[in-house]
């Protein structure tokens, strides 16, 4: 029985039918973004897998009632314990159920690092009774070992009773330890797979993303909005007179500028859903789906404001370069298009490609526009 003082009901089932249950993928992406480094979507089952495959395999070798999996630092429960997986008859209930790291035995592990071992759980201090009372169900024993992330507590896996009031042993809670530290490893190894990925995916000097993400993304987002109707908008933008920065202050300091606009550019564009990317050289561009052409404009203008009040360079270099305070020096030409707006947007797709060269066309003719009518402006195409 689990020593949640949120939880309300028992945890009871059959040993032969574990029946693992967890909670959505979706409620677990707040935790794999801050731990994993954006997991991608195609990621999030293959956690709640790793997390029933251990509670199965937990079950195999160590035959109890219910067991179960919790987790320190989903964005719903703050920096309470959160249960993300458990087997037993009322599992179903288990799973999202919080508890504070200060209470019961699972909270002293997670606090201390330490797996334990109980085998007369009405007796141990930490235990909860008024659980028991509320449910008509007696919790004999508790075996609970911590998950750890280079050396740090991040959940804890417990199991509860043995059948016909067995006890556990020294070695079941080694082979429990075993199961905690392959569910570490999988995580370390996701969290590096996703790290190697997201590199692959940033553009080394602005942080945003790159051109080659930049195209996969917008065609995921062209066939999604082909599936809602909703609006999607691009902007296209060059930097005016960059030559000119790069010709007197030579190209290490055109590179720092560039940082320093791509950095820009991810203040001024808050919105999650954007893509933010490098199109190459002095180019930028920005994905927005579900956004209008008026509503993109503002936001082209946001980031042209912004190019042209801010004072870059404002501080020494590290390598030694005095602060340079480029202000004026250069501005950005901004070109927006609306997919909705677009004349071939009521036309059937026959070749996806096609429809992204176009699309993109149309915004970069739209930057083209915005320098040939005086640079420093948003154009809509």
């Amino acid at each position: 029985m689990k020593e949640d003082p949120n939880q309300t009901s028992a945890v009871l089932s059959s040993p032969a039918d574990p029946a693992v249950r967890t909670i959505d993928p979706v409620l677990i992406a707040g935790w794999a973004e801050q731990r994993l480094v954006q997991p991608s979507r195609t990621d999030l089952p293959r956690l709640t897998e790793v997390f029933k495959n251990i509670l199965t395999t937990a079950n195999e070798y160590i035959t109890t009632e219910s067991g179960s999996i919790c987790l320190i630092g989903l964005p719903c429960a703050g920096e309470e314990l959160f249960y993300v997986a458990a087997f037993g008859s009322r599992a179903d209930q288990i799973t999202g159920t919080r508890l504070p790291v200060s209470e019961g035995v699972t909270g002293r592990v997670f606090r201390e690092g330490k797996a334990t071992l109980i085998n007369n759980a009405q007796k141990d201090r930490h235990f909860y009774s008024a659980i028991d009372e509320r449910s008509a169900y007696t919790t004999r024993s508790i075996l609970a070992v911590p998950i750890l992330i280079e050396g740090l507590p991040c959940g804890v896996i417990s199991l509860f009773n043995r059948p016909e009031k067995k006890r556990f042993t020294k070695r079941h809670m080694r082979l429990l330890e075993v199961l905690a530290g392959y569910a570490s490893n999988s995580l370390l190894n996701l969290a590096d797979a996703n790290h190697h990925r997201e590199i692959a995916r940033r553009d080394d000097l602005t942080g945003l993303r790159n051109d080659r993400f930049f195209h996969r993304q917008l065609r995921v987002e062209l066939e999604a909005r082909e599936e809602t109707n909703a609006d999607l908008s691009l902007l296209f933008l060059d930097l005016d007179r960059f030559k000119a920065v790069v010709d007197t202050h030579g190209h290490l300091v055109g590179s720092q500028v560039l940082a320093e606009v791509g950095r820009l550019i991810a203040r001024v564009v808050p919105n999650p859903a954007a893509t933010l990317a490098r199109y190459g050289g002095d180019e930028y561009v920005v994905i927005l789906p579900g956004v209008a052409a008026a509503q993109a404009a503002e936001t082209a203008e946001a980031i042209r404001r912004g190019i042209a009040e801010t004072t870059f360079l404002a501080t020494p270099g590290e390598d030694g370069r005095p602060a340079l305070c480029l202000k004026g020096a250069f501005s950005a030409s901004i070109g927006v298009a609306s997919y909705r707006d677009c004349a071939f947007a009521k036309e059937p797709v026959t070749d996806w490609k096609v429809r992204q060269r176009d699309f993109i066309q149309v915004a970069d003719l739209a930057m083209y526009e915005a320098k040939a009518r005086g640079r420093d402006r948003v154009w809509i195409g």
